[in-house]
């Protein structure tokens, strides 16, 4: 299971790392004793079962990956990145790395940390939702002449496992360095109960191909795609999901066979029939066969005349049966492992008849289950296309094509799709745009574009959408931006403190007793009232020779009342207790100074942060004499991946000294044009100070 920084993957464990991990030479033919990882393992019944343990991990460890992924997913109308760690393993001297799907499969920027703890960039090959497995490949000019060739880990034979056999789960728990943890095989072919489909990968059900191998060798969050191995030291499977206290492992046989595909193509193909299985019923007569539960219309399986209740006895020549759900993968593999536009032969008995009969089909190509998002910058949506999978579970409409229409992911709160009424939300299907059919995202991108040419442009729409079994209509103004504009107070009277009041109690226990004020529990630096010398615990007795009628704590506002009633350009005589004597300090006032959340704000769309001047009326930005101020960062954005954070003050970007919000502007306009791998960022953080290195990838 990967480590994910924002969600997390099926069911959760008490972690008990059993290894702590240790660098070890690539490229090295043997491995001392002394060289393998510390173990606190399972009492093990000889010296020789020991030896085993230890030659199967120096085998496999050096060819362990901690993998490192950015990813994107949509979510509040913006393709939102994700960080999260998983494990690999290096399984072809080329620099091949067999991963889970769901660790790197959606991967945009993608590196690792080989066994010696070098850190290698690698680059998405191919990945397999429906197995949830992924391949990689290591950028080999990073890594140095004398660490060549790699280390390799090799494919055992899944056939030769039993129930019983000790097996020991290889990854990187949490994102810790390379571990290993030892355990038993507990299932040959566990499934997720309840007809779920177990584990969803880019809309596919992995449980409908793969039977894990159960077994209860500790894994935890950041195992995901790391090997499960055998005393041989060979891979028998791709530790992938958790399931009570048990860890489930993709077998070593289908692991083998999507990644061969994906490094010979990048995908793996496979057919689509239109049949929907089940285990025979238990009251069925017929005690061999797979039940048809579904046929989806004008798919090969109708055209060939099935029906739901036919009962297939044989598909391609190959015998069938499915009497219980662990059945169906065994079925499923043989129907979408079959050649893509193949002519196959199905032997079935009729529902209706009772009787034999025979038929043939020509299998099509299965569809992905969902396209890939795209923010829509203009709409405040990500949305993406239909497949001829995806529109199988939407009702035909008459205004319509099967996959005609832009389907709504998500959309942002406060973007102008959900401002129209009725406000469009995640699941809608756009067809039309003032009257204009919109057939998929390149049209609608298409189109928005013609009518917002420029950033400054808003223009309403007529919206046409379906949702559910209705054909509904709204207008959206799109590019409208958020009305994010406060007019200021009229300028009042402002002196920089920060006061409580002075409480009858607070007053006897400083020797005031009687006494009425506030005390100054904070000085705005560079105000008026710091220059004129007022300090922190100062308590102000009156202004102008009245007394500051302050002794009850509901009594907090009227100090900054007296001040507002002011000019801002007077003068005031305090008389203020300090050290046990009384003095006398007369401060100017002046304009109360723009409060934050109307100062202008800059937001960088690649880096993913919002800028903004420092504010006066703020203590914490005050005593800043230069920089800007970091108002927002989204989250897991090239900034905040790394490490820049809501309220840091940037000093200095890529060694210039930052002197107002135009000037960073102008320098991450020239960051964007000139595509720069680097943008540095020199910060100070509270009292300390600390350098922030963003790595952007650039789109093409």
């Amino acid at each position: 299971m990967p480590h994910y920084t924002s969600k997390l993957f099926l069911a959760s464990f008490s972690i008990s790392l059993t290894f702590t991990a240790i660098s070890l030479p690539l490229g090295a033919e043997e491995i001392s004793e002394k060289n393998l990882p510390q173990k606190s393992l399972p009492l093990v019944k000889s010296s020789a079962d020991q030896a085993k343990i230890d030659s199967a991990i120096a085998k496999v460890y050096p060819a362990l990956v901690r993998i490192h992924v950015v990813a994107e997913s949509p979510m509040n109308g913006r393709m939102q990145k994700t960080g999260g760690t998983g494990s690999g393993t290096i399984i072809h001297p080329d620099g091949y790395v067999l991963t889970n799907h769901h660790v790197a499969g959606e991967g945009t920027r993608i590196w690792v940390r080989l066994s010696n703890k070098l850190k290698v960039d690698a680059t998405l090959v191919g990945t397999d939702p429906q197995t949830d497995l992924c391949i990689l490949k290591l950028n080999l000019d990073q890594i140095p002449d004398e660490m060549k060739p790699l280390p390799v880990a090799t494919f055992g034979d899944f056939k030769t496992l039993n129930v019983g056999d000790t097996v020991l789960a290889m990854g990187s728990p949490a994102g810790v360095s390379q571990s290993v943890t030892l355990g038993v095989v507990a299932n040959l072919e566990m499934i997720i109960p309840g007809n779920s489909g177990g584990s969803k990968q880019a809309g596919e059900s992995v449980g409908d191909l793969v039977r894990w191998i159960g077994h209860d060798a500790v894994i935890y969050f950041g195992n995901s795609g790391g090997p499960l191995v055998n005393l041989n030291g060979e891979i028998i499977g791709i530790n992938e999901i958790g399931l009570g206290s048990l860890g489930g492992a993709i077998p070593a046989d289908i692991a083998k066979y999507v990644a061969d595909e994906l490094i010979k193509s990048g995908s793996v193909r496979r057919s689509w029939t239109g049949i929907f299985p089940q285990p025979l019923l238990l009251s069925s007569e017929q005690k061999t066969g797979v039940l048809i539960s579904s046929i989806i219309e004008d798919s090969p399986a109708d055209k060939a005349g099935l029906k739901p209740g036919d009962i297939i006895t044989e598909f391609d020549g190959i015998p069938v049966t499915a009497t219980a759900p662990e059945h169906l993968p065994l079925y499923n593999k043989i129907e979408l492992g079959t050649s893509v536009g193949k002519e196959v032969t199905i032997k079935f008995i009729k529902a209706s008849e009772g009787k034999e009969s025979t038929t043939k089909l020509k299998t099509e190509e299965r569809s992905k289950a969902i396209s890939e998002d795209i923010a829509i910058r203009e709409w405040g949506i990500t949305a993406r296309n239909l497949t001829a999978r995806s529109a199988i579970n939407r009702d035909e409409s008459e205004t319509r094509e099967k996959t005609d229409g832009v389907l709504v992911s998500s959309v942002s709160k406060a973007g102008p799709s959900a401002a129209a009424k009725p406000e469009i939300i995640p699941g809608d299907l756009i067809l039309k745009i003032n009257g204009e059919k919109i057939k998929n995202l390149e049209e609608l991108q298409k189109l928005t574009s013609s009518l917002i040419p420029d950033e400054n442009t808003q223009q309403k729409v007529i919206v046409e959408f379906e949702r559910d079994d209705q054909f509904l209509a709204t207008v959206v103004e799109i590019n409208k931006q958020a009305n994010t504009s406060q007019s200021s107070a009229a300028q009042k009277a402002w002196i920089g403190l920060e006061t409580q009041v002075l409480t009858r109690e607070l007053a006897t226990i400083l020797g005031l007793e009687g006494k009425k004020g506030v005390r100054v529990t904070q000085v705005i630096p560079q105000s008026n009232a710091d220059k004129a010398g007022i300090k922190q615990g100062d308590i102000l007795l009156k202004m102008d020779g009245a007394i500051i009628p302050a002794e009850l704590e509901r009594d907090s506002n009227i100090f900054n009342s007296m001040i507002r009633e002011y000019p801002a350009d007077e003068s005031i005589k305090f008389e203020i207790f300090r050290d046990k004597q009384t003095i006398e300090i007369t401060c100017d006032l002046e304009a109360s100074p723009k409060p934050s959340e109307e100062f202008e704000k800059v937001t960088n769309d690649v880096l993913e942060m919002t800028l903004r001047e420092l504010s006066k009326a703020n203590a914490d930005e005050a005593e800043h004499q230069q920089g800007i101020y970091v108002h927002g960062v989204e989250t897991a954005g090239w900034a905040s991946l790394a490490g820049l954070r809501a309220g840091d003050v940037i000093i200095s970007i890529n060694n210039k000294e930052v002197t107002d919000l135009a000037m960073i502007e102008k320098e991450l306009d020239l960051v964007e044009k000139n595509k720069q791998d680097y943008v540095v960022l020199f910060v100070k953080r509270g009292k300390f100070t600390t350098f922030i290195e963003i790595n952007p990838i650039w789109k093409k």
